[in-house]
């Protein structure tokens, strides 16, 4: 687990010029796990596994923050616990979908797709998030509308106070609970069907270190949202996410895995 998190962490890619070292490195790594990877003409990563007539989507973008320089990566012991500290937005998400897509579905069709540009034109609603708007035009264009669509990504620790209410120019332990013992959330729905969804497969799993919770914006998940019900699902990661040395507890990692191999739709 330690070398292909790290080999995906330590390399850049780019949502603007959608080119970097990390798209190569993943595409070898999914050939090695017995996956056929196809590359569409946005450089965006599929691989189809499974049949019938129930798809799942999972998507995780590759791209990092452009403001990020420093691609260093390491581990460190804690307090009883082993953390992963570096660009983890969004390695840890594609190191996810890479197991998933080794594994494949336990039954029906899933698609893993590795996104080239989530990061760039943040400020542009329209032209942020721009490989899930490539992806929704293709899977239409073949006439597939999945059941759901998870966005793989890190996510923040608990706010303290609601989205809406939060002033966001405030230090970061200001804005959310550092000593939040959550490993996982599932957020960014927009839509009812896809909280209902989430909130169900959160009280089957019965795990208490996975939670729930209303906290969205323009990412991934809203656009799949245009497509099928969507909701984010990622473990949680402390630290700037646009700036290096994020840290996130190995056992976070362990949970997200573990909750979306088992998760039945």
């Amino acid at each position: 687990m330690a070398d292909i998190l790290k080999g995906i962490a330590k390399r850049p890619f780019s949502g603007m010029t959608r080119h970097g070292s990390r798209h190569e490195y993943l595409i070898c790594e999914l050939w090695k796990r017995g996956c056929r990877p196809s590359i569409d003409s946005h450089g965006n990563i599929w691989v189809e596994k499974g049949s019938g007539r129930k798809t799942v989507l999972f998507s995780s973008h590759i791209d990092v923050d452009r403001s990020v320089r420093n691609m260093s990566f390491g581990y460190v012991d804690g307090t009883g616990r082993k953390s992963a500290i570096g660009v983890l937005d969004n390695s840890a998400g594609c190191y996810i979908n890479l197991l998933l897509a080794q594994q494949g579905p336990k039954k029906g069709r899933a698609i893993y797709v590795f996104s080239a540009s989530e990061e760039v034109f943040r400020g542009n609603p329209r032209k942020y998030c721009q490989s899930a708007r490539e992806v929704v035009r293709e899977l239409r264009k073949r006439g597939i509308k999945p059941a759901l669509c998870v966005a793989i990504d890190v996510t923040h620790p608990k706010l303290r106070k609601k989205q809406e209410k939060m002033d966001w120019d405030k230090k970061e332990h200001e804005i959310f609970d550092m000593n939040d013992k959550t490993h996982c959330y599932i957020d960014g729905y927009s839509r009812r069907d896809a909280r209902k969804l989430g909130i169900s497969l959160v009280k089957r799993f019965g795990d208490s270190t996975i939670g729930a919770r209303r906290f969205s914006g323009e990412d991934e998940a809203h656009v799949y949202s245009k497509l099928c019900p969507s909701f984010a699902f990622g473990p949680v990661v402390f630290g700037r996410f646009d700036r290096p040395n994020q840290v996130m507890p190995l056992m976070h990692l362990r949970t997200a895995v573990r909750f979306l191999r088992w998760m039945k739709v």
